[in-house]
């Protein structure tokens, strides 16, 4: 009986596995793309993008993981039931309850993953992805310029300097586009001088001109000094509704308002899910050989989508608190247990109903 478990177990982490792997490199190769435009002007190491990639898609594992499940446990059923194992399976005298246990067997290995994910890896994950997004979008950091070449600060700098010494550039050339109007300095040296409250200064000395720049290409000297100090502010805090993201179990317990209540409930129901979508799986995985699964595996993925929209919409509800916070995004898999509960009622009737 064990080895039939096993038998059963193996045919179902083939198509699982499988389906994981697929979404795995597609959303890799995405979120690949999405960084290495900055890493092209260089605001972007190689590295980081790595890290940037792999934290990102380590983020979508508490879905990918229940989907994965789902989609590929009701492949594997299909195979055995097109294949008519499952007939062979039920004439040696093994019962059903031998199939439920290989199912849940591989819905608790989920089970485990997705909560080390979402209450160890995620809060982490998001800590390291806003401190990394935060030193992106830091407007200035000379440290980049390498002489004679131009650095793109942001969307708004351009420096270029034709020697460097230590922290000071000199004979530097700065460009500033706005959407109003674009402006020209130059200068013997430029410094950068952070400041403990985050914000930036770029100090610039030695002959400096600022020239405004005209639509036909002209540029007027509008300013000459020896010294000028262009500050930036610090960048800006993260919003309440990421910041919750990034806290522990304990301290989104205390905090006791919608935003942390709808966290503290994704990062108890996406676990969940894993039971609930294995559960799904069950219920829907009859198939008649004749027929073929494609039409299941459609039906699946629908389901399967309308779930995690379903979740989705309740998340963004409870963080808007235009819902009660209880039960919140537990409707989802409420309403799915129910169904699930009534699909397989229907399905086993008598002892001798097939899967």
């Amino acid at each position: 009986m064990k080895r039939i478990e096993r038998y059963v177990a193996a045919q179902l982490l083939r198509p699982i596995l499988g389906v994981f792997s697929v979404v795995l490199l597609v959303m890799l190769a995405y979120y690949f793309s999405s960084y290495l435009a900055d890493a092209v002007i260089e605001r972007l190491s190689i590295g980081a993008v790595v890290t940037l990639a792999t934290l990102k898609l380590g983020l979508f594992f508490d879905v990918l993981i229940p989907a994965a499940i789902f989609l590929g446990t009701i492949t594997g059923l299909g195979r055995l039931q097109s294949g008519y194992e499952m007939t062979a399976i039920a004439a040696s005298g093994v019962g059903r309850a031998k199939i439920v246990r290989a199912v849940l067997a591989i819905a608790l290995l989920g089970v485990l993953l997705v909560a080390a994910i979402t209450h160890v890896f995620r809060p982490w994950a998001y800590e390291t992805l806003y401190r990394m997004e935060g030193e992106l979008v830091a407007r200035i950091d000379l440290s980049r310029v390498e002489p004679g070449r131009f650095e793109i600060g942001d969307e708004e700098w351009m420096i270029f300097a034709e020697a460097r010494d230590g922290s000071v550039l000199s004979d530097v050339l700065v460009h500033q586009r706005t959407p109003t109007y674009r402006n020209l300095l130059r200068a013997e040296q430029l410094a950068q001088r952070d400041r403990a409250d985050g914000s930036i200064a770029l100090e610039f000395s030695g002959d400096v001109r600022s020239y405004r720049l005209q639509q036909g290409g002209d540029a007027d000297l509008v300013g000459r000094s020896e010294r000028l100090v262009v500050q930036f502010d610090p960048p800006e805090p993260v919003e309440p509704s990421r910041k919750r993201r990034e806290l522990g179990l304990t301290e989104l317990m205390a905090g006791g308002g919608a935003l942390e209540w709808g966290e503290l409930q994704w990062r108890t129901l996406m676990p969940l899910s894993v039971i609930v979508l294995a559960g799904l799986a069950l219920a829907v995985a009859r198939i008649n050989p004749r027929h073929g699964q494609t039409s299941r595996v459609i039906l699946a993925t629908v389901l399967v989508t309308l779930y995690f929209a379903a979740v989705g919409t309740l998340a963004n509800r409870v963080d808007a608190a235009t819902m009660p916070i209880w039960p919140g995004l537990f409707w989802a898999p409420l309403v799915t247990l129910v169904f699930v509960g009534l699909r397989l009622w229907h399905n086993w009737r008598g002892p001798g109903a097939p899967l």
